[in-house]
């Protein structure tokens, strides 16, 4: 859910990060971050939001009531989150950890660039692209000449559309409190990609939601956001986040035996509470300006690429392909005394 976030997580995140820097190296060996952070958010109320305004009051609601209880619930995940070998043998499924966020840090890491945000990353491929050889993978190949020159065209092409010309007076320079405010904002948006873990009720509600919006009268869905639901019914939820797979068939299991029945009361009344309510245009989520940016690069790419299937879930897996040219279309350049 890219406009729905708990907004506890990130505090979680920041508090459990501080007290494992003040760790002995000993201890340290035996504690997995993201156990400990999934250990404090199953104790603690979620707070997920889906507006800016949602989500300064949910952070300012969390600082002020339940600084003491983070740190606390932190401090027993240290001790209670020693190193399971089993459970290190049996991480959670990539493919439930996916998100736009995550998407970029594969590409991160394809690019080795630490930095790298979505804006920039058309550039990047371009630049990868122009060079005809692409030296950060492993087995990366010279293309031939043909189709070279046919790469470059084309990334040429979309880089003169992509660029606007802007007048010099028509935008203003951003202040110190605006870069402050991006640097938070993007913090935020990448906050837990380097952790392994899920609140397994997210993808659930989502979809239970979706399901029943699509019953109701074409007029009634448009009023509606799957997002604004599914938050509604989280809120009211016991989290259930998994670190593991063995975790995740557990909850899973919980769920479909305990919480099924709950689970669709509480959506039905969203519903009617979502229905209900007064049409107000609110800002979104405060990164999620950055999701825009990849809408952009999804562009941007699929006509440099030629790839009309590219989308945010596949965007790393279809850049390395079209970069890591195989030898068997496209000769080898090689020396005369080499033929």
């Amino acid at each position: 859910m890219s406009s729905c976030r708990n907004a506890l997580e990130e505090l979680v995140i920041e508090e459990a990060e501080a007290q494992y820097k003040r760790l002995g190296a000993d201890v340290k060996k035996r504690v997995d971050l993201s156990e400990v952070i999934a250990y404090t958010l199953n104790r603690l109320p979620p707070m997920y939001a889906t507006t800016q305004r949602g989500w300064v009051q949910q952070r300012k609601k969390a600082d002020q009531e339940l600084g003491a209880a983070i740190a606390k619930t932190v401090r027993n995940g240290f001790l209670s989150t020693q190193s399971d070998v089993l459970r290190q043998q049996d991480p959670i499924p990539a493919h439930e950890l996916i998100s736009q966020a995550r998407s970029l840090v594969k590409l991160r890491k394809l690019f080795n660039k630490d930095y790298l945000k979505w804006k920039d990353v058309p550039d990047v491929v371009r630049d990868a692209l122009d060079s005809g050889y692409y030296q950060g993978l492993s087995n990366g190949t010279y293309i031939s000449l043909d189709r070279r020159n046919s790469l470059l065209a084309r990334s040429y092409a979309v880089r003169r559309r992509a660029t606007p010309i802007l007048n010099s007076s028509s935008k203003s320079p951003k202040t110190e409190q605006d870069i402050s405010a991006e640097i938070r904002d993007f913090e935020s948006y990448m906050s837990g990609t380097v952790y392994r873990y899920s609140n397994i009720l997210e993808s659930l509600v989502s979809a239970i939601v979706e399901r029943r919006v699509q019953r109701l009268d074409e007029t009634i869905q448009k009023k509606i956001s799957i997002d604004d639901v599914a938050a509604y019914v989280l809120n009211r939820l016991p989290p259930m986040y998994a670190t593991s797979r063995r975790g995740l068939q557990s909850l899973r299991q919980r769920v479909k035996s305990e919480m099924t029945n709950q689970i669709i009361s509480i959506v039905k009344e969203a519903l009617v509470k979502v229905i209900q309510a007064p049409e107000r245009a609110l800002s979104p989520l405060p990164f999620e300006r950055f999701n825009l940016e990849l809408e952009d690069t999804l562009v941007q790419l699929r006509e440099l690429l030629q790839r009309d299937d590219i989308t945010w879930r596949n965007i790393a897996e279809i850049v390395e392909e079209c970069l890591r040219t195989p030898r068997s279309d496209y000769p080898v350049w090689r020396a005369k005394h080499d033929v």
